[in-house]
C-alpha cells in the first residue's frame, strides 16, 4: 500500500475558543494505480486532510504511513526529504516562481531534493512536450495562460516521479477545456502505477477515480 492514513483527526481554535474538528478519524489507503478523490464543499477538512497526509501537517492524532514508513514519526528533515524524493503535490494556486522558465519551474523539486542531474533535464523537456507546453518552455509563468500554468505546476510535481500525487482542486481555476486536459494527464500518471489523492469540490473529478469518498464536518459519509 502506497498511502495508509488511519485515525487522522485535527482541531482548531476559533476567536471564542470553540473547537473545531477539521478532520475527525479519517482513515484510507491508496495503492499503486489507483486515483482516490475526495468531494465535499468548502471548509469540510478535505485539503486539512490533503496535507497531513502528504507531510505537510501534523495530525492532532492519527498515523500517515507512505510507503510502509510512518511519517510524523520520522525526524522533521528525514520526513522533509522522504517528502521530497516520494510525493507530488499539484494545489489549486500554481506556485510557480515568476522569474523562473517553465523549465526551470519545473525542475525546481529536483533540485530541492538533490536529486538533479542531466537526465532529469530531459525527463523535464518529456514532461513539457507530454502536456503541451513545448512552445512554451523558455516562457516565464506571467506569458502563460491559467491552464498552461496548470500543466507547468503538474509537471513539477511529476518530475521526480513520485510514488503519491497530491491533487488539492487542481481543476479550481480552469474551464472546461483545461480541466480535461490535466484531470487525463493525472488520470494517466495513476494508470502507469502512481497513487492519487485528489480533493476537490468539482464533479467533474469523479468520473475518473476509483473510488469517491465525500465528506462533510470532518467526516467521511456512508456511500
Amino acid at each position: 500500500m502506497e498511502l495508509k492514513v488511519s485515525g487522522l483527526s485535527k482541531s482548531y481554535r476559533r476567536g471564542n475558543n470553540k473547537e473545531v474538528r477539521a478532520v475527525d478519524g479519517i482513515s484510507l489507503a491508496i495503492d499503486k494505480g489507483e486515483l482516490v478523490t475526495v468531494n465535499g464543499p468548502s471548509g469540510c477538512g478535505k485539503t486539512t486532510l490533503l496535507l497531513m497526509a502528504g507531510g505537510l501537517m501534523s495530525p492532532d492524532r492519527g498515523e500517515v504511513l507512505l510507503g510502509g514508513r510512518d511519517l510524523y514519526a520520522l525526524p522533521p528533515e528525514e520526513r522533509d526529504r522522504e517528502r521530497a524524493l516520494r510525493v507530488g503535490f499539484v494545489f489549486q494556486q500554481f506556485y510557480l516562481v515568476p522569474y523562473l522558465t517553465v523549465t526551470e519551474n519545473i525542475l525546481i523539486p529536483s533540485v530541492g531534493s538533490g536529486t538533479w542531474s542531466p537526465s532529469l533535464e530531459e525527463r523535464a523537456l518529456e514532461l513539457i512536450y507530454r502536456l503541451n507546453l513545448g512552445h512554451r518552455a523558455e516562457h516565464k509563468p506571467g506569458e502563460l495562460s491559467t491552464g498552461e500554468r496548470q500543466r507547468v505546476a503538474l509537471a513539477r510535481a511529476l518530475i521526480n516521479e513520485p510514488s503519491v500525487l497530491f491533487a488539492d482542486e487542481p481543476t479550481g481555476n480552469l474551464d472546461d477545456d483545461n480541466a480535461e486536459i490535466v484531470l487525463d494527464h493525472i488520470a494517466g500518471y495513476a494508470k502507469e502505477g502512481g497513487a492519487v489523492l485528489l480533493v476537490s469540490h468539482d464533479s467533474r473529478v469523479g468520473n475518473r477515480a476509483h473510488r469517491v469518498h465525500r465528506m462533510k464536518e470532518g467526516r467521511f459519509l456512508e456511500n
